[in-house]
């Protein structure tokens, strides 16, 4: 006897674990300065994101009165919520009735995989030459090791980056090759065993460590970065369909993940000529850049 899954526990389990899928892929966004809004959008399409600028201003001698001409406050600066990307999901009535082969859960983790995939290697983009300069290293992932990471550490003292924020993301071969390092896998020397036993790296010289397959070339041989959070801002929020749109619509639904907020959107609608529902998987989101001097590429060439 067939087992009978009602349409709205599959759309949970799909969006569920669409939710997974994207919030892990995108774990090296955090690096950044990220909003994750849960709030959808109404009559504006601004997300308001944190923004650290980097401290310029010489130091004063006191002359009799303070001067408050400081043009680097702690603000925040308004990201345009205008990129959306979604993954199209279509059934027939017939292959929805042939529920013992549908899968709800391996199909939202691969929509939500490449949805997350095209939106970091759309986020990242922006890492070349032209907006962020030469690159801190030019390593391939078989000589890289830790004493590059040790080179880099020093390189950004010697720029008097902040030491508490500071953000490695790598290409995974460079991440595996870290993991290799005689002096990582050591547990007595690093005081862990994650590296041998998990595949986790440790704080390295100071940094932590994002490894991901996710970045993009951007036609320079990309392969990581070393980044402050003020180097990209980021904004995610969704945007509720006008009441005209949501009166056509057979369901509109969102899923929020509870600790970071970020939320996906999922709108169906039907198509009785073709005896079809369509679906997509949506995710509204904007970028902008921020400081130059807060990123820092790491090339294979």
């Amino acid at each position: 006897m067939a087992t009978t899954i009602s349409s709205e526990l599959k759309l949970n389990v799909v969006l569920d674990s669409a939710l997974v899928a994207l919030r892990e892929a995108l774990l090296p966004i955090n690096a950044f300065s990220t909003v994750y809004n849960s709030v959808p959008l109404q009559g504006t399409d601004k997300v308001s994101v944190p923004f650290f600028p980097l401290a310029t201003d010489a130091t004063v001698d006191f002359n009799g009165t303070y001067n408050f001409s400081d043009t680097n406050a702690i603000n925040s600066r308004e990201i345009t919520v205008n990129k959306r990307k979604y993954q199209a999901l279509s059934f027939t009535s017939s292959e929805l009735a042939r529920q013992p082969y549908f899968n709800p859960e391996q199909l939202g983790f691969l929509k939500g995989r490449k949805l997350a995939e095209d939106i970091i290697k759309d986020i990242l983009s922006v890492v070349t030459t032209a907006n962020y300069g030469a690159p801190i290293l030019t390593s391939a992932a078989s000589a890289f090791d830790s004493d590059d990471v040790i080179t880099i550490k020093t390189a950004l003292d010697q720029a008097k980056w902040a030491k508490s924020s500071r953000t490695m993301i790598l290409d995974n071969a460079y991440e595996g090759a870290l993991l290799k390092d005689a002096g990582i896998k050591n547990a007595a020397a690093v005081g862990t065993a994650s590296a041998i036993q998990n595949g986790l790296l440790p704080s390295i010289a100071g940094f932590n460590v994002i490894g991901t397959n996710l970045i993009p070339g951007n036609s320079q041989n990309l392969v990581g970065m070393v980044a402050l959070p003020e180097a990209i801002l980021v904004a995610f929020s969704p945007v509720t369909p006008s009441s005209g749109v949501r009166a056509s619509l057979t369901n509109y639904e969102t899923v929020t993940d509870p600790e970071s907020g970020l939320t996906i959107e999922y709108r169906s609608w039907g198509d009785p000529d073709t005896d079809t529902e369509k679906s997509v998987i949506e995710v509204n989101y904007g970028f902008a850049l921020g400081h130059a001097a807060a990123l820092k590429r790491i090339v294979s060439a």
